[in-house]
């Protein structure tokens, strides 16, 4: 009789499919980034070989002429200092940042439209505003300390460029603007939309001016309070709005079921990628608010149900015992054929029982991690979006 061949889970990849893994790892977050921050870096350059005046000989009562020319260029220097700043965070993939570099875009699409600068200086920000919408779905990872980080940015920088703006153009406002006081408290009131009418724009480039502000100001604004309260936001509308009796009625959804870290940590990553799903467990940690959870016993049919398992994309059964991983799968399989089951193995020896409770993919964690720890001891790489896990804190 042929001996039978022993059941290898985990094949081990080739030198050549881990460099091929690495540089998908890299795509398209690493290119646009380092584009992003090449364009910026350029722009700040560019205008260090235009004419500017220290700040200290910066006077509102120079030439109209002289003011918009100093203006035109300090705002290349900023927006070339703002697509460093944003493009750096890209590199992790931050929404936040996602949505500052596309307001910086515009900006600078509306500069160049002002100017009637046509042609080339068109193309960067054209090309690159199409570029990062078609790959929106590419930068969704949400973090807290970035969102404000990045938020800060864009609000410091728009009252920078106000208060220098304004400033600048102090003889085109009535009482004119002689000082940076006035000047920041003119950009306050302006992006606030207070208006107390005490100064107003008497040129058409100071109007041209300040509608700029408002534009990109609002937008700024608008954009780091999306970022920051967004999230919060949400979730306590969608609690408001869809109690425990609506929020199951899902479609297409995953089912989440287990205790633990892995059911924890999986729980959390499901909600960064803003996907779809209900969270089935039995008592334990405290829940963000708004995420949709079920507390019961996942082996039970009737919490499945309620979770929707009709209904169900998909089944992730994390819990710590492998037995009750194997019953979750089963039950799931008897109550919706069609659904998929993704079962966790917390020991590498319930691989082939899981898999003859009919999952249809086994992932063993503990496995996984230790040939991980073994690549690294080699010195291999891993994908770029595993980075972040694995920081040494130097």
């Amino acid at each position: 009789m042929p001996q039978e061949k022993a059941d290898v889970p985990f094949a081990r990849p080739t030198h050549r499919h881990r460099f091929f893994q690495w540089l998908r790892g890299l795509w398209p977050h690493w290119p646009i980034a380092a584009i992003i921050v090449a364009g910026g870096a350029s722009d700040v350059l560019k205008s260090l070989n235009l004419d500017l005046l220290p700040f200290g000989q910066l006077s509102p009562f120079m030439g109209l002429e002289k003011s918009l020319a100093i203006l035109v260029n300090s705002t290349q220097a900023i927006l070339g200092i703002g697509f460093v700043l944003v493009g750096l965070p890209l590199l992790r993939r931050l929404a936040a940042a996602w949505s500052f570099t596309v307001i910086l875009l515009l900006v600078t699409l509306g500069m160049h439209l002002a100017q009637q600068h046509w042609g080339k200086d068109l193309i960067f920000p054209g090309g690159m505003l199409v570029s990062m919408l078609v790959l929106r779905h590419h930068f969704n990872r949400q973090t807290q300390l970035a969102n404000y980080a990045i938020s800060l940015i864009g609000v410091f920088s728009i009252l920078a460029y106000g208060t220098f703006g304004s400033y600048l153009l102090g003889d085109g406002f009535k009482p004119a603007i002689h000082d940076l006081i006035t000047s920041l408290y003119f950009t306050i009131i302006t992006i606030s939309t207070v208006g107390y009418g005490d100064i107003t724009p008497i040129t058409p480039e100071t109007r041209l001016f300040v509608v700029s502000l408002l534009v990109v100001g609002l937008s700024v604004f608008a954009t780091a309070v999306a970022s920051v309260l967004g999230p919060a936001i949400t979730k306590k509308l969608g609690h408001i709005l869809y109690p425990e009796g609506d929020r199951m009625k899902l479609e297409n959804h995953i089912i989440l079921a287990g205790e633990g870290s892995i059911a924890i940590n999986t729980a959390r990553e499901l909600e960064d990628r803003k996907l779809s799903f209900v969270r089935i467990r039995n008592s334990g940690e405290t829940l963000s608010p708004g995420e949709n959870e079920i507390i019961g016993d996942p082996t039970d049919e009737t919490v499945q149900q309620k979770a929707g398992i009709q209904k169900a994309n998909m089944v992730i059964a994390a819990g710590d015992n492998d037995g009750d991983n194997a019953f979750i799968a089963l039950l799931a399989k008897d109550l919706n054929p069609k659904v998929r089951v993704l079962a966790v193995a917390n020991a590498v020896t319930a691989i082939r029982r899981l898999k003859l409770a009919r999952a249809d993919l086994v992932f063993a964690p503990a496995a996984v991690g230790s040939r991980l720890l073994a690549n690294l001891a080699e010195g291999d790489q891993i994908s770029e979006e595993f980075r972040d896990l694995l920081e040494t804190g130097e």
